[in-house]
Order: C-alpha cells, then sequence, then structure tokens
C-alpha cells in the first residue's frame, strides 16, 4: 500500500494557511458549542478578564484546521465534495481516525492572524488483522501574529 509515490507526497510541502480571526468568529462558534462564559462575548468583560478583546473558546483552533481543508477551490474537491489535499496516494477504500493530541498554547482573541502550518510527520505501513493499513500522522502548529504558539496538534488518520 504505501508506494514511493506516497512515500514522496510525505515529503512535499504544505502552504500555511491564515485566518484571521474576528470578534464575530468567536462569538458564532462559543454559541454554536453551548457557551456562555461573557469573555466570549463582551469585550469588556474579557478586558476586565485580563485579556485585549473576546476570547475564543480553548477549541477554535480545530476550526480553524478545518477551514484550512476546505477552503479551497471546488475543481480541488474530490468527486463527493470531500478534501483531498492531506489524502495520501495509496489504494484504501476506507479511512479512520486514530489518535489526536493537543496541546495548547496561548489562547486566541479577537482581532488574531493565525497562521497555520501543518507537515507530514511520520507515515508507516503496518499488518493488521484485516490486512495491511498505512498510518499518517499530519502535524499541525498555530501560531498568531506575534509568533506564539496557540496550539499545536498530531493527527493519525488510518487508511485500510
Amino acid at each position: 500500500m504505501l508506494t514511493e509515490e506516497a512515500r514522496r507526497w510525505a515529503s512535499r510541502p504544505f502552504d500555511d494557511f491564515v485566518f484571521d480571526v474576528g470578534r464575530r468568529d468567536i462569538q458564532k462558534f462559543a454559541h454554536a458549542i453551548g457557551e456562555t462564559n461573557p469573555i466570549h462575548f463582551d469585550p469588556m468583560g474579557a478586558r476586565a478578564a485580563g485579556h485585549r478583546d473576546v476570547v475564543a473558546p480553548f477549541s477554535l483552533p480545530y476550526v480553524i484546521r478545518m477551514h484550512a481543508s476546505h477552503m479551497i477551490p471546488r475543481d480541488e474537491l474530490a468527486p463527493d465534495g470531500s478534501a483531498t489535499a492531506d489524502v495520501p496516494p495509496v489504494e484504501a477504500t476506507r479511512a479512520m481516525a486514530g489518535e489526536t493530541s493537543i496541546e495548547m498554547g496561548v489562547p486566541v482573541v479577537a482581532g488574531d492572524v493565525i497562521a497555520l502550518a501543518k507537515r507530514v510527520s511520520d507515515i508507516t505501513e503496518k499488518e493488521g488483522r484485516s490486512g495491511k493499513m498505512v498510518f499518517v500522522t499530519m502535524e499541525f502548529v498555530f501560531t498568531n501574529q506575534d509568533g506564539d504558539t496557540v496550539a499545536r496538534e498530531s493527527f493519525t488518520r488510518i487508511y485500510r
């Protein structure tokens, strides 16, 4: 399953994705996940808590990562509408999530410009009970306009 083409794919660079975080982005996301803390909605409340503006719930970087995968031209999508930039060229009929770990850094605040850098940190083939599988581990590093790390995520997808 793990061909030379797939190995070459794993070593290619990915473009950074830049996301301008607006106050409304934070407020909509906080509403969507049922967050009620005023620091996510009220600039005065956020400032009283020591922030320069409203603060995003800690899981907003995941939303930024999903935007990065899906904010692409329609002709770059698979026939089913899914993004394919992170999918290695392996002969697999199934993909499933493996392990995810996230290390949090400084909070995301309205007005931040978040740069998302991604790379393949590992790609391996293993033999399982149902046959060969390919494990692709991606590393995502989110930094703000000041160069501070917002989050670092490692995500493994399993193809079989």
